[in-house]
């Protein structure tokens, strides 16, 4: 891993750990007969769909690439997590069993998400950009305001939408929220309105979709954990994209733009007894500066199988 990404990497999620441990402790310590007469302009939670008026996100969200589409192209590296579906076709969480060396990222947890919202999520997607900048995308059940917030105007004003500023303990601001389907999660205003900037755009603005095209155009789109990762260490860019099939075997897709020599070499060393070590399927292709391998077999073969 570069050592410049694994400390921008370990600070964003020490950061947003710190933002998620914050709501929650307010959510949980909230004493309406202390309510500070100072601050009239503090919203209460709602309990009707996303009752706070304004326009509302509304973008696909059914894959990573459907979230890099909404992220700025200094993204180096994202996750998308479907719980809804791993909850309903698999007996327990398997993503939270996934080791660092095969993700490359730190896979957010889904109770941190729903302890931010106090409502059940159903799939998540994660960024982190190079300006040590955040953003989280999550749809919910139900879809209701469970926090406190004030209410922010956009800047822009054709934009219609609202944005929630998060609060803490001491009336700091800790996060802006813009609800919808996804809902927006960001550390500032101006994060929060680049994303809604790129989703207004009537013209396709340069997103991260842009930055990892090389490998999402060999991606599959059926995988419910996916990750992107650039200097990756091993390659310029790198996919992960893990299924759980209907037999309860997993199917593990990975791609390489400009894979190093040695990871290459090794892979594809691998290759050569996949079958007599357990896997199913054990497929290596390579195209140009793309290379995949897309292996089948046991959840503890498959994510214990060297990436590089």
């Amino acid at each position: 891993m570069n050592p410049k990404i694994g400390v921008q990497l370990i600070a964003a999620f020490m950061i947003l750990s710190m933002i998620l441990s914050s709501v929650a402790y307010f959510i949980g310590s909230d004493d309406s007969s202390e309510e500070d007469n100072n601050q009239p302009y503090i919203n209460n939670p709602q309990t009707e769909y996303f009752n706070v008026g304004g326009k509302q996100v509304f973008h696909s969200f059914n894959s990573i690439a459907d979230g890099l589409q909404m992220s700025n192209p200094q993204t180096f590296e994202a996750q998308f997590l479907d719980v809804e579906y791993i909850e309903s076709t698999a007996p327990e969480p398997w993503n939270e069993q996934l080791p660092l060396n095969l993700t490359t990222v730190y896979v957010r947890n889904k109770v941190e998400v729903d302890n931010l919202y106090m409502t059940s999520s159903k799939q998540i997607y994660f960024s982190q950009d190079l300006n040590n900048e955040f953003l989280l995308l999550s749809t919910m059940t139900p879809k209701i305001i469970s926090f406190q917030y004030v209410w922010l105007p956009s800047s822009d004003d054709k934009y219609q939408y609202y944005f929630l500023s998060r609060i803490d303990t001491t009336g700091n601001i800790i996060g802006i929220n813009v609800m919808g389907e996804p809902t927006i999660f960001t550390p500032t205003r101006e994060s929060a309105e680049a994303v809604i900037s790129i989703i207004e755009s009537f013209a396709v603005p340069p997103t991260a979709y842009d930055t990892f095209s090389p490998v999402l155009n060999y991606s599959d789109d059926y995988s419910e954990f996916q990750v992107v990762k650039s200097q990756a260490g091993f390659a310029d860019l790198y996919y992960l994209g893990l299924h759980r099939n209907d037999d309860g075997s997993f199917t593990r897709t990975t791609i390489y733009y400009y894979p190093s020599a040695e990871s290459a070499a090794h892979i594809s060393e691998l290759a050569l007894s996949g079958s007599e070590r357990g896997f199913s399927q054990y497929d290596v292709t390579t195209e140009e500066d793309i290379l995949k391998v897309v292996l089948t077999g046991e959840f503890s073969l498959v994510t214990g199988e060297d990436i590089e």
